[in-house]
């Protein structure tokens, strides 16, 4: 359960730093129905994928991201 969470973090920042970066329109990513300055999109989008890498990590290791 925790990793799903992590990876919805992982998705919903990342996604919506690339939405902030290439042009801000309104999406499905939540943070972009708050009312608040472009800036703190950006800075809350990247605070989440940030958040989101840690759990999956945490819980998963680096080994997950290796291809072997």
């Amino acid at each position: 359960m925790v990793e799903i969470l992590g990876l919805a973090l992982l998705i919903q920042g990342g996604g919506g730093l690339i939405n902030n970066l290439s042009g801000g329109s309104k999406s499905w990513f939540l943070l972009n129905y708050v009312e608040m300055p472009t800036a703190l999109h950006v800075a809350g989008h990247a605070l989440l994928l940030v958040i989101g890498l840690v759990i999956v990590v945490r819980r998963k290791g680096w080994s997950w991201l290796k291809s072997d």
